[in-house]
């Protein structure tokens, strides 16, 4: 097969992450690229190099895959929405540091019981793969597609009671890494086991972390393998200690500001009174704790891992996440947003406006503030990619009942109350900046406006690529010329108004 077969089948691979489309549409798309690759595993053409490609590994067998290619199994396995993996991987390959991290992992001692009983399970022929199979599957893909994590492996105890202790853990904690290390070499990972993590984490008398041995983790983050490092650290007088694995996750993160901060476990996500689990928590102040005290899955555990977590993510960027989840399920949790685990996210705060006229603060200065005119016409122009007239801004006063502005300025909503229509509001704009999406600010912004609206209804262009995720939020949705129309919560005899309403609203862009 000579190159432009292969270059045809990576156009249809990327097609099957860059445009979605219907499901059958992109297993076809995806069996046509997997069957041409695997005759011709050439690389692509450079001019095909410019967006985050799947490596052509990935469309290959694995050992651990029974002749079933990587590529199927993560479709498979993980079915993710083409949006949040092509957000994740163009987000992450936009880095011009080849040794950026992509994901801190930490595992926890559960997760190598779980492995011996799955192993159990396996041999009487009840199990198809272990938990930590599953687990270095998900970094072999990882790994081809240059996206590198740590993994962090500790003995879940705050400190050693004694040199006897301390021996015991760590023969535990060199048994655990040289398993994770196999499990890494069946699926055709490469690793690197740091098996005395005293060569990263230097400590005080009481073995707690201090700082970090750059040199040594830059070095290990230089080569394209999966450092595999031991929660063992060394104090000044060179003895060796145990270290809390937590306070290792939070110092490896300080440092390599990864996008992702994963706690693996057995069971997964946490789970409120009732045994219903908690998917998302957002964070709009990272120290803010107050406000979750009265949750029904409030309890000490969950307060103490709560502190953590938050005390991680005041370090790392705003666009990264912490997730609490089964090791069975680490790529669902790092190229999609839906998760089964437990995700928190630090999200910039809602603030809500009653007039274009209103003062706000830009920035840190305090000096600095704009009114509203001044700076939603932009952001809404962002985010549509289209010029609004200059009539829709002079004319909006007049009805306009409320603006909800994100604290980052990167997503906002204008709604309405229009004549012909009273008691129910129109959502006329809802604006989020390219960059957010894929992220959380959206689902932030829509539970804001959920919170203050019974009903709301309003209208998208055919083209958008948003009407899939507003019909997934709707209550129904008509579908008139341009325009698809939605709403929720609305009396079925104001549906008709609705829609006749929103077929004469003029357009508020110039083109």
């Amino acid at each position: 097969m000579n190159s432009k077969s292969s270059q045809y089948a990576f156009r249809l691979l990327n097609k099957c992450l860059w445009k979605g489309g219907a499901e059958d549409m992109y297993k076809s798309s995806l069996r046509k690229a997997g069957s041409i690759l695997l005759l011709n595993r050439k690389k692509p053409s450079s001019s095909y190099s410019t967006r985050p490609n799947l490596s052509q590994k990935t469309l290959s067998s694995n050992p651990m895959l029974n002749g079933v290619s990587m590529l199927q199994w993560f479709f498979d396995e993980v079915r993710p929405d083409q949006r949040e993996v092509r957000y994740w991987m163009k987000y992450f390959h936009q880095t011009t540091d080849p040794n950026r991290i992509f994901a801190v992992i930490q595992i926890s001692k559960d997760v190598f019981a779980q492995e011996e009983l799955d192993l159990v399970e396996k041999e009487n022929g009840k199990l198809k793969r272990t938990i930590l199979e599953t687990l270095s599957l998900s970094m072999y893909f990882l790994q081809q597609n240059r996206m590198k994590v740590v993994l962090l492996v500790g003995a879940d105890r705050d400190c050693a009671e004694s040199d006897t202790t301390f021996k015991e853990d760590r023969k535990l904690i060199y048994k655990h890494i040289k398993t994770v290390v196999d499990r890494l070499d069946e699926s055709g990972t490469r690793s690197t086991p740091v098996f005395d993590g005293g060569n990263i984490f230097n400590t005080d008398r009481d073995f707690r972390i201090q700082s970090l041995n750059t040199e040594n983790l830059d070095w290990l983050m230089s080569h394209d393998n999966v450092p595999v490092i031991g929660c063992i650290g060394e104090n000044p007088e060179g003895r060796l200690g145990l270290v809390q694995a937590d306070d290792g996750t939070h110092t490896l993160s300080t440092y390599t500001q990864p996008l992702k901060v994963l706690l693996l476990n057995a069971g997964g996500g946490i789970s409120d009174s009732s045994g219903e689990r908690v998917t998302v928590v957002f964070l709009p102040q990272a120290a803010e704790l107050q406000k979750f005290v009265n949750l029904p899955w409030w309890n000490t555990t969950v307060k103490d891992r709560f502190i953590k977590v938050c005390d991680i993510l005041k370090v790392l960027p705003k666009a990264s996440s912490y997730v609490i989840t089964s090791a069975s399920d680490v790529l669902t949790e790092l190229l999609t947003q839906r998760g089964v685990g437990t995700l928190f996210k630090r999200v910039a705060p809602v603030n809500k406006y009653r007039s274009l006229d209103d003062w706000v603060k830009v920035g840190d200065c305090i000096e600095n503030e704009q009114q509203l005119k001044d700076i939603l016409p932009d952001l809404v122009e962002n985010a549509f990619g289209r010029q609004t007239s200059r009539s829709y801004w002079n004319k909006l006063s007049a009805d306009l009942d409320a603006i909800y502005v994100t604290d980052d300025f990167k997503s906002c909503a204008v709604v309405r109350k229009i004549h012909g229509m009273p008691g129910v509001a129109y959502l006329d704009k809802f604006a989020v900046c390219k960059e957010e999406r894929g992220n959380f600010s959206i689902d932030v912004l829509w539970q804001q406006l959920k919170q203050d609206y019974t009903s709301l209804y309003w209208r998208s262009r055919r083209t958008n690529i948003f009407n899939s995720w507003y019909e997934a939020r709707s209550d129904g949705v008509v579908k008139s010329g341009y325009y698809h129309i939605f709403w929720f919560g609305l009396n079925s005899t104001d549906i008709n108004s609705v829609v006749k309403l929103c077929e004469t609203l003029p357009d508020s862009f110039d083109s």
